[in-house]
């Protein structure tokens, strides 16, 4: 689906980030959509956590379509934690 993509740079991330995401089966590119369309909100000092609404749901299938849309609709609870110098720091699925 995304093959003709070319590479964008990827946010810095830590270790325990890099082995969370592939523990969680969380693709890189969900990392990104969530960095350019998901709500921010402080998640203590220094860091902000990253996640999808209803109004940046609705932006992000604005931009890319419902059937991309769709194709993210497992990843729709997943957040991240960005460090304020934007390294993330883990990734998961809410409850």
């Amino acid at each position: 689906m995304f093959s003709n993509m070319q590479s964008l740079p990827q946010p810095s991330m830590t270790h325990h980030a890099r082995v969370r995401s592939q523990q969680r089966s969380i693709p890189s590119v969900v990392r990104d959509v969530l960095i350019d369309f998901g709500e921010r909100r402080r998640a203590g000092q220094g860091a902000e956590s990253v996640f999808f609404t209803k109004k940046s749901w609705k932006r992000l299938e604005a931009y890319m379509g419902s059937d991309i849309s769709r194709a993210f609709e497992k990843y729709r609870n997943c957040y991240l934690i960005e460090a304020d110098d934007g390294a993330v720091v883990t990734e998961a699925y809410r409850s």
